[in-house]
């Protein structure tokens, strides 16, 4: 069977392709926006051949995916990541009954790409996240109830559940933590603490930690949960960017948005009240009751915040300045608010 054929540049994508796919006869496209990053997004407005035929047709569209063949050709990797999320729109995302999420018109993939057609939201009013703003604390727990949603619907999930989901992440940090010291120790890099400023020391904590999550946690997770890849509908917290969903412990999750999305002082303040409603949302959604006194949760919530390592070493050739700097100095806190390196070096050796 012939590999189907999908656009590559933003050019191929044609309101002949759009109408190939959305099975519905499309007269013209307008390409209104055009937006780089690790995946492209097109926004288009369509024009139907029989425009009164059905008004539940999408007008406004966005089409996300691999549109960049030079940054392809640099880093081949990345394919994988849009078909991953190709896969999360058309096998995960019709299960979570209690998440809300962007409606996806089609999605598919080939060997060397992977699209998402998807409502515009922008078109829809909807505001952007922005990793340099924090959060009131009141959105802070709506976007954890979107998380214990898509958590608690997965729970106990087994790698055979998912075989197209491969397990990466752990091996990725450890590759980029081999440049760890050039990039903290560089001019012009956030404020830390010193002891955070130590390759192989933070390295050995983090495969400690890796080998240590507690498998009673264990779900399908948004994997990189912060503001910058969310919505605001009407209000209202949501999340995007589907590409680093994996297999591991929901506190992954957790932790990192609630030390992502709140100033230093509202974390300390309200963390904890936070997770325990975390908690009881996901029971209410069928998981065991847990609480944040519980010590394995204590445990598990604490060595979480690791996943904060990733902004502090992250450099400015993968996201922005102000992003970088704003994200790095919150986790660093959270890191030593914490005491999480001495925690988990106390730890029993992994066997």
């Amino acid at each position: 069977m012939a590999e189907k054929v999908l656009p590559t540049v933003p050019e191929e994508v044609t309101a002949s392709w759009l109408t190939e796919v959305l099975g519905t006869k499309v007269k013209s496209i307008n390409v209104t926006k055009t937006m780089p990053g690790t995946a492209s997004k097109i926004c288009v407005t369509v024009e139907y051949e029989d425009a009164n035929s059905d008004k539940t047709r999408p007008t406004d569209l966005c089409v996300k995916g691999g549109f960049n063949p030079a940054f392809i050709e640099q880093l081949p990797w990345v394919v994988m990541i849009y078909q991953r999320e190709v896969e999360f729109f058309n096998q995960v995302a019709p299960t979570l009954d209690h998440m809300e999420l962007p409606k996806s018109w089609w999605a598919g993939q080939n060997a060397k790409q992977g699209i998402v057609i998807m409502d515009d939201l922008a078109s829809q009013g909807c505001q952007f996240g922005d990793p340099t703003e924090t959060w009131p604390v009141s959105r802070v727990r709506a976007g954890l109830e979107q998380l214990a949603a898509l958590h608690a619907k997965t729970w106990n999930v087994k790698p055979e559940d998912y075989p197209w989901l491969t397990s990466d992440y752990d091996q990725a940090i450890l590759t980029l933590m081999k440049t760890y010291d050039a990039v903290v120790k560089s001019e012009g890099r956030p404020v830390i603490h010193e002891y955070l400023k130590d390759q192989e020391r933070i390295t050995a904590v983090l495969k400690k930690h890796y080998g240590s999550r507690n498998p009673k946690f264990r779900c399908l997770l948004h994997g990189d949960a912060h503001a910058g890849n969310t919505y605001l509908d009407k209000g209202a917290p949501r999340f995007l960017d589907w590409q680093m969903i994996h297999i591991g412990s929901s506190f992954h999750d957790v932790s990192y948005f609630i030390a992502s999305a709140l100033t230093i002082e509202d974390r300390r303040a309200h963390e904890f009240e936070l997770l325990d409603h975390y908690l009881a949302t996901i029971a209410k959604y069928g998981t065991p009751t847990f609480s944040s006194k519980d010590e394995d949760v204590l445990a598990e919530y604490k060595k979480s915040f690791l996943v904060g390592i990733g902004w502090i070493m992250c450099p400015y050739e993968m996201q922005p300045k102000e992003c970088v700097h704003a994200m790095a100095v919150r986790h660093a806190a959270a890191l030593d608010d914490h005491k999480v390196i001495e925690f988990v070096e106390s730890l029993p050796a992994i066997e």
